[in-house]
C-alpha cells in the first residue's frame, strides 16, 4: 500500500468516527463547545498523517488552544472547578496522543510500506530509501516540472571525510540510523528522506521552492551536527531547486541510475 492511500484512508475513517459521534450526541442536546472539540480532533490527526510527529505536536496545541479558549467563558464564570479541569487535561491528553504518538508512527508506517513492497526501496542501515528508489522519485519529480512546472528541490547532506572516518570506529549503523531518523522526524510526510550508497543523504521536498528548501536545509544540518557531535562545517548542505537548477539535476538523475556509467552526464560533479 502506497502511504497516500493509507493517509486517504486514515483520515477518511477519522471523519467518519468523528460524525458518527456528533451525531449520535445530537439526541442528548451536547455541550456545543464538545461538539467542536470532537471537531479539533480531525486537526491533531490532519497534522499526524500528512506532517508526522512534528506536524502532529502543532496540530494538537492548535486544537488544544482552541478548545481552551472556547471553555474560556465557562472558566471565567465559575473557575478552575474539577469538572473543567478534568475535561481540559482528557482532551489536551487525547490531542496529543493523536497529534505526537499518531505521527510518529505514520513517520515509521510510510518507510515500512516501502519496505513491505515487492521492489527493494530501502537502505537496510538507515531504514530509509535507497538510492534505487530516490533515483525513481528524482525522474518522477523532474517530469513533473518539465510537464507541470511543479516546484521541487533537493538537499544533499554530507558528512565531512574525518566524520566517516570516525564512523567506522564508532557503531555506524546505529548512528547512521540516528542520522535517518532525525532527518525523517524534522521533515514533512510529503517529503522524502533517501541515503545513497555512498552514504550521502538526500532530501526531496516536492512544492517546496529553493528558498523555502533553504531554510529546512540549515535546520536538519544543525541537527544533524549535534546529532553526530562533529564541528559545525562537518556537516554540509548543498539546495538544487528545479527552477534554477534543472540541469544539475539531471546530472544528478544520471549519478544515481543504476546505468548511471553509461550517460555521459554522470561523469559530472552536480554539487
Amino acid at each position: 500500500m502506497k502511504y497516500s492511500r493509507f493517509e486517504l484512508l486514515v483520515l477518511g475513517v477519522g471523519v467518519i468516527a468523528v460524525a458518527g459521534t456528533i451525531a449520535f450526541s445530537l439526541t442528548s442536546r451536547p455541550d456545543g463547545v464538545e461538539v467542536l472539540a470532537q471537531l479539533l480532533l480531525l486537526v491533531a490527526l490532519t497534522g499526524a498523517v500528512h506532517w508526522g510527529r512534528s506536524g502532529g505536536l502543532v496540530g494538537a496545541v492548535v486544537a488544544f488552544l482552541i478548545y481552551l479558549l472556547a471553555r474560556l467563558p465557562l472558566i471565567l464564570a465559575s473557575g478552575w472547578t474539577t469538572g473543567t479541569m478534568e475535561l481540559v487535561l482528557v482532551h489536551g491528553v487525547t490531542y496529543g496522543f493523536i497529534g505526537i504518538v499518531g505521527g510518529e508512527l505514520c513517520g515509521r508506517l510510510k518507510y515500512f510500506f516501502a519496505r513491505s513492497s515487492e521492489s527493494p526501496s530501502i537502505d537496510e542501515c538507515s531504514r530509509v530509501y535507497n538510492q534505487q528508489f530516490m533515483a525513481q522519485l528524482l525522474a518522477t519529480a523532474l517530469g513533473g516540472f518539465d510537464r507541470y512546472q511543479a516546484p521541487f528541490s533537493v538537499v544533499v547532506l554530507r558528512l565531512a571525510p574525518a566524520v566517516t572516518s570516525e564512523l567506522r570506529v564508532r557503531k555506524a549503523s546505529s548512528l547512521v540510523r540516528a542520522v535517518a531518523n532525525h532527518l525523517r522526524n524534522d521533515v514533512r510526510m510529503i517529503d522524502d528522506v533517501g541515503r545513497l550508497d555512498d552514504g550521502t543523504f538526500v532530501l526531496l521536498l516536492p512544492h517546496t521552492p529553493k528558498p523555502g528548501a533553504a531554510v529546512a536545509a540549515e535546520r536538519v544540518r544543525v541537527g544533524v551536527r549535534d546529532i553526530v557531535g562533529a564541528k559545525d562545517d562537518s556537516v554540509t548542505v548543498h539546495i538544487l531547486g528545479a527552477a534554477e537548477d534543472t540541469d544539475a539535476l539531471r546530472t544528478m538523475l544520471a549519478g544515481v541510475t543504476p546505468r548511471a556509467e553509461e550517460a555521459p552526464a554522470a561523469e559530472q560533479q552536480y554539487s
